[in-house]
């Protein structure tokens, strides 16, 4: 699933205990998965033999969105800018 599309699902993100990883590099278009219980540290995961990075819990991904303004692709982009700059 890319990352624009996982996003759109946040509103029924109800578990807290749920982290994002992200195939580098990261864009809205990335490959993305949803990795629960989330692991202990933020080492890169794999599934079905690729490598995905940390990027956000989504308790706080799911704050940020609501917060912003603009279309998927937009508000997608300024959620990778936040992970890299803000987090």
């Amino acid at each position: 699933m890319q990352l624009v599309e996982l996003l759109e699902g946040a509103s029924a993100w109800a578990d807290n205990e749920t982290t994002i990883y992200v195939a580098r590099p990261w864009s809205c278009d990335a490959d993305a998965v949803l990795v629960s219980p989330a692991p202990a540290s933020t080492e890169p995961v794999e599934r079905n033999g690729k490598l995905y990075d940390y990027f956000l819990e989504t308790f706080l991904a799911r704050e940020v969105i609501e917060e912003l303004a603009g279309s998927a692709d937009q508000r997608c982009q300024r959620l990778i800018d936040y992970a890299e700059n803000d987090a």
